[in-house]
């Protein structure tokens, strides 16, 4: 049975979103461990994917569960016509490592 979304106010900031979602869970008698147990695979994979990871069968399992649509738990992976919008990976490195590979492990180019 699905939950009227407006009666639920799903939040828009990830981390909020991400507790909100396990706030449902636990009051279904569940949690992020006992989910990822069902699916195979680990509860910080079903964490990630609660905070907006698009992960389509963890957010399939996670939307089930709690009751509503897909579409209304993350709004940010769908179009307007509520098709899902394509994983859009980027060739660059994000993060610490974000530098070339050659310069990571050697600063200067010169003999020692």
């Amino acid at each position: 049975m699905a939950i009227a979304t407006s009666t639920l106010d799903i939040p828009k900031n990830p981390a909020e979103r991400r507790a909100w979602i396990l706030y449902r869970l636990k009051c279904k008698g569940s949690n992020f461990r006992a989910l990822a147990r069902e699916l195979g695979c680990s509860h910080q994979a079903i964490s990630i994917a609660a905070g907006g990871m698009p992960s389509r069968h963890i957010e399939l399992a996670l939307a089930a569960r709690i009751g509503v649509r897909q579409q209304e738990l993350f709004p940010e992976h769908y179009d307007k016509n509520g098709r899902r919008l394509p994983l859009a990976r980027s060739t660059e490195r994000i993060g610490k490592g974000s530098r070339p590979a050659a310069q990571h492990n050697v600063e200067k180019t010169e003999a020692a």
